[in-house]
């Protein structure tokens, strides 16, 4: 919700405007009611309002000034005049001094419901601008600029040089506005991940609210200072996904704790090198049980997967690539680590009872070219090995065996050099935001986009845009 102020002298005035329209309904939460422009002026600096409707003769301080002096200072707030048929060259006067729009008195709904449209626009407008810039502030340069991302904060009334803040990651499909009363900077990383940044003095309020809200994933760092922050929004995401490892859907904060990982996956390394079941299926139950008491956190998860597929690889030759780059596809592949664990348990031992390479020598080439079609046609898609191998009906590691042999490349690498390609014809088209190309090229998080973006060209979505304007 976008946060309004409503100022009049009158009182009646303001509860006019408060009971006349359902402000909800047009995405707006009024926070504040004013009385004069000086009393306005000061709720303004500290709550941060994101609209304020403002008569325009008041004692004092009046409505022009009050524009003029909160425009100079934050172009981000939005202005709508409220005057009577008598105040119209004053209401004009406003609109050349920034304000976006007049409602006159008496209120008809339906020209403030025409102001609230057309702010809630230019906010959401700016809102997907200040995503980008945090996000490339934050992630796209070799170290933070975080004086702007302070003056970032600042706006949005979270106070990053005076206080501690708290950073909480919400994970949902539909990524429903949280209904807050605490100032708060928030921004979309992914398709279903949003990131709030507040003062740590209003952790308590936000997270009552948070765990009230319908999520699919939740986490947060607390107690974080300026320097801290882009730690402290990883670890958020992290925490966000630990689910993965409880099975349990809630808000959480994980301190990543020392487990013995390596010894295991030693003895599963020497069971493969073995091809013995009995000690391979006694290896996946220890692991098992190592993440069953919740410690561990969804990295480790991605981690493990990573070591058992290059021991399958290296053991048992069985050519698994590691087609899952990072823990958040980790999450879209498997419902939780127990089901990883079981699934690749599955693999293996259905490897070594029955993979015999010459079952497969007859379809190999028509195959490979089938498949490289399908994922020629459909790289911006969420599609996976996992997905082909079900198309084609050959396993995914015999998939990965035939991509790198017959394409000389991997499957991962084919596929991402398809979506940075298309990724970069999209950055040509001024009218989408960079959000919207990392969608349609097939990557489900803005992060891990612009790392493999400019991974891949040297430039960040951002730098690259730029340059091709």
């Amino acid at each position: 919700m976008f946060k309004v102020l409503l100022v009049d002298d009158e009182e009646w005035v303001v509860q006019s405007l408060k009971h006349s329209i359902n402000w909800e309904e047009f995405g707006f939460q009024i926070i504040g009611e004013a009385n004069s422009g000086d009393e306005a002026l000061d709720f303004i600096e500290t709550n941060k309002p994101h609209l304020v409707i403002t008569d325009i003769k008041m004692p004092g301080m009046n409505g022009l000034e009050l524009i003029k002096k909160v425009i100079s200072k934050d172009s981000a707030v939005q202005f709508v005049v409220a005057s009577g048929h008598a105040e119209f060259v004053y209401a004009q006067k406003a609109l050349r001094y920034g304000a976006i729009g007049y409602c006159l008195k008496p209120f008809e709904e339906h020209e403030i419901g025409e102001c609230l449209v057309k702010a809630r626009l230019n906010l959401e407008a700016r809102r997907k601008n200040d995503d980008l810039e945090f996000i490339d502030l934050l992630f796209g340069q070799s170290e933070p600029d975080y004086e702007k991302v302070k003056g970032i904060l600042h706006s949005e009334g979270v106070q990053a040089d005076r206080n501690e803040m708290a950073v909480i990651q919400i994970l949902d499909k539909k990524l429903v506005p949280l209904e807050v009363k605490v100032p708060f900077c928030s921004l979309k990383t992914g398709p279903r991940k949003m990131v709030f940044v507040i003062n740590q003095s209003d952790f308590q309020a936000f997270m009552e609210t948070v765990k009230s809200f319908p999520h699919s994933g939740a986490g947060y760092s607390t107690n974080i200072k300026l320097h801290e922050l882009k730690d402290a929004v990883q670890a958020a995401n992290i925490s966000a996904f630990h689910h993965f490892v409880t099975g349990s859907k809630d808000c959480y904060h994980i301190v990543p704790t020392s487990t013995n990982f390596r010894g295991y996956l030693s003895d599963m390394a020497d069971a493969m090198a073995k091809k013995d079941l009995k000690l391979i299926d006694y290896a996946f139950q220890e692991l098992t049980h190592c993440f069953a008491g919740g410690q561990c956190t969804v990295k480790d998860a991605y981690w493990v997967y990573c070591q058992i597929v290059y021991y399958a690889n290296d053991r048992l030759a069985m050519q698994i690539e590691v087609e899952i780059d990072n823990f958040e596809q980790l999450c879209s592949v498997y419902m939780n680590v127990n089901d990883m664990l079981a699934d690749l348990g599955r693999q293996v031992n259905q490897h070594i009872i029955s993979f015999t390479q010459a079952v497969h020598m007859e379809i190999e080439h028509q195959t490979i070219r089938e498949i490289a079609q399908y994922v020629n046609e459909n790289f911006y898609k969420d599609i996976n090995l996992s997905e082909i191998s079900k198309l084609f009906y050959v396993t995914p590691n015999y998939v990965s065996y035939l991509f790198k042999k017959e394409m000389g490349v991997n499957f991962t690498e084919y596929i991402s050099k398809l979506r940075i390609d298309y990724a970069g014809t999209l950055l040509h088209n001024a009218n989408l935001t960079i959000q919207q190309v990392s969608e349609k090229s097939g990557f489900n998080d803005y992060f891990y986009f612009t790392r493999i973006f400019k991974k891949v060209t040297g430039l960040t979505p951002s730098e690259f845009k730029k340059k091709n304007k």
